[in-house]
């Protein structure tokens, strides 16, 4: 463990992509997965490394209120409120809606599997609802590379991710 604590020191970047379906574990491990890890990681980064940019994976409907009745959005907004409040100079963090796997994959439900069988056509329909795995992973690396012009704390819904997405091309 000392050797992976030690590789972060003095990271300037650091991308989260960490989380687990809803109903694929108990309620008290998507907590455990979603808030605990995320804000550990962050504790010791911060320490080794305070002058790092965050880029952290949230989700539409997080809610940082905490009122939310989706365990989901309750986690993901706790989450989000914890690495706003660690000091970062830069927390980017990205709130896509559904997530479009470009590698083929189990989907872990039926209606995971409805979406990425109409995923064309809600596309077309609802771009702002919808962005390919490939694409959110260049924005979240890029927001952290390259940085934004804010500092501080910065959320990013769908739509504002898929424009970012569309001004590198």
């Amino acid at each position: 463990m000392d050797s992976e604590i030690n590789k972060m020191c003095q990271q300037k970047i650091t991308t989260v992509m960490l989380g687990a379906y809803t109903g694929a574990v108990p309620d008290a491990e998507l907590r455990k997965i979603t808030v605990d890890y995320t804000v550990e990681f962050a504790r010791v980064l911060r320490g080794s490394s305070p002058d790092a940019a965050f880029s952290f994976l949230s989700g539409s409907g997080a809610d940082p209120t905490g009122r939310s009745r989706l365990p989901f959005a309750r986690y993901k907004g706790e989450a989000e409120k914890a690495l706003l409040a660690t000091g970062f100079p830069r927390v980017c963090i990205f709130r896509p809606a559904y997530i479009y796997p470009v590698e083929p994959r189990k989907e872990p439900n039926f209606s995971y599997r409805l979406l990425r069988g109409i995923y064309p056509v809600f596309r077309v329909l609802f771009p702002n609802l919808v962005i390919r795995a490939d694409d959110l992973a260049r924005a979240m690396v890029e927001a952290a590379i390259r940085g934004t012009e804010e500092r501080g704390g910065l959320v990013l819904e769908n739509r504002d991710i898929r424009s970012m997405v569309a001004l590198r091309v």
